[in-house]
């Protein structure tokens, strides 16, 4: 785009010209790293606003459309890309590039070579280090989800394979897209096998923190707030990509069960082994560090995102002990969206630092992917009232989270 395409009378010429590739840049980086419609578009518009921009902007998980200017002067962009994965690391980088671009510390130029440096680096965390993520965090959530030591020991064994097959997969478009089905069911396999040689291993809190890492209740918690905040194209476009992967999970869980009971005959559903008291607190460390390693976020934010852990934690077992998982939820969440937005506005770093983990812990996954699994095995009725206990506490954490956003606004909408 040439500098003559702008006319002298236009009262803010480098609206489509000086900046056009900075915001489109910008734009792109943050839908790499998964940033949710309603933070991405709020984000780009005040970064719009700093450098004087007249600007729109459209998100969806797969495109990023920007208008630039207004009336005839308007010009429009399409950033189109995969979904992106979450890397707070690379989040916590732009959202320091937008803020020292903000302050005079960079210039437009400078600000956009390093979004694109940004954006083209690997992720800071490795294979071996992915893999112990997938590692920790399957063991340490098997606690948090009501196992005991047996059921932490077949979690961190079954939690190694998921990590080795989703990275194996991943290496490869297509072979990825079987990355849910084919570990739900290989895990689900040798789950059985196990339980058939120690029955007194309770196989379902085992099975399901081993494919924690692909359950996508964070998907579904995301796609009710963008819709709850009129979001509505890429709200249901996320929610029908959850319900499809809590299929996909849920068939996977059927087939390994079926294979399982083919060879080692039917495995009698125990109770979880006993376990120490201080095993939960065990869970929560390592289920941090996990999630440090799979969402990619630097070293230094490790005590913070343990703080969420924790705080998320304390939410869910006071809802356990009155007997409402979904005001657990929402207490969570809300403490969770107060802690994130104090620490956004003390530090000046993205609250999704603590957002995200703490998150994680309180959404719906499991009990989602239990009854999708009930409901594909033909008990429908159980099937269903699972089904709704893991909507409405998606909804719980959606309304947790944007009351905290009321009660304390958050420094940006990162």
């Amino acid at each position: 785009m040439s500098e003559h395409d702008a006319t002298n009378d236009t009262p803010q010429p480098y609206e489509s010209n000086r900046y056009a590739a900075l915001v489109l840049n910008l734009g792109r980086a943050l839908l790499h790293v998964g940033s949710p419609a309603h933070r991405l578009e709020a984000a780009m518009q005040i970064m719009a606003s700093r450098l004087g921009l007249t600007a729109e902007f459209f998100s969806t998980p797969t495109a990023l459309i920007v208008s630039l200017g207004d009336g005839e002067k308007q010009r429009t962009f399409l950033a189109r890309s995969e979904p992106g994965s979450t890397d707070l690391a690379k989040l916590a980088d732009l959202t320091e590039v937008m803020e020292s671009l903000a302050s005079g510390k960079l210039t437009p130029e400078q600000a956009d070579e390093r979004v694109r440096a940004i954006d083209q680096a690997p992720p800071i965390y490795g294979y071996w280090r992915q893999l112990l993520g997938f590692i920790t965090l399957s063991g340490g959530i098997a606690p948090l989800i009501g196992g005991g030591w047996r059921e932490m020991l077949l979690a961190l064994v079954l939690g190694s394979l998921t990590g080795l097959m989703v990275l194996w997969l991943k290496r490869h478009l297509e072979r990825s897209r079987l990355a849910s089905p084919l570990a739900a069911s290989v895990i689900t396999f040798l789950g059985m096998l196990w339980c058939g040689f120690d029955p007194a291993t309770a196989l379902v809190p085992a099975v399901i923190a081993s494919i924690i890492a692909l359950v996508p209740g964070m998907d579904l918690t995301t796609a009710s707030r963008e819709l709850a905040t009129g979001h509505l194209v890429s709200g249901a476009s996320r929610m029908a990509f959850a319900l499809t992967v809590f299929a996909l999970l849920a068939l996977g869980l059927i087939l390994g069960g079926l294979a399982g009971q083919w060879l080692v005959g039917p495995v009698t559903l125990v109770d979880a082994s006993p376990g120490p008291d201080w095993l939960p607190a065990v869970g929560v460390l390592l289920a941090a560090l996990g999630l440090m390693l799979l969402n990619q976020a630097h070293t230094r934010d490790w005590i913070w995102i343990l703080l969420a852990c924790l705080v998320a934690y304390a939410g869910a077992r006071l809802g356990l002990t009155i007997e409402a998982p979904v005001v657990g939820a929402f207490i969570g969440a809300l403490a969770v969206g107060l802690a994130g937005n104090l620490f956004s506005a003390l530090s000046g770093r993205p609250g999704s630092i603590m957002h995200l983990p703490g998150l994680i812990l309180l959404v719906p996954g499991s009990i989602g992917l239990r009854g999708l699994a009930t409901l594909v095995s033909g008990d429908v009725v159980t099937g269903l009232e699972t089904a709704v206990t893991a909507g409405m506490i998606a909804v719980a954490l959606t309304t947790g989270i944007i009351l905290a956003s009321v009660l304390l606004p958050p420094r940006t909408s990162l």
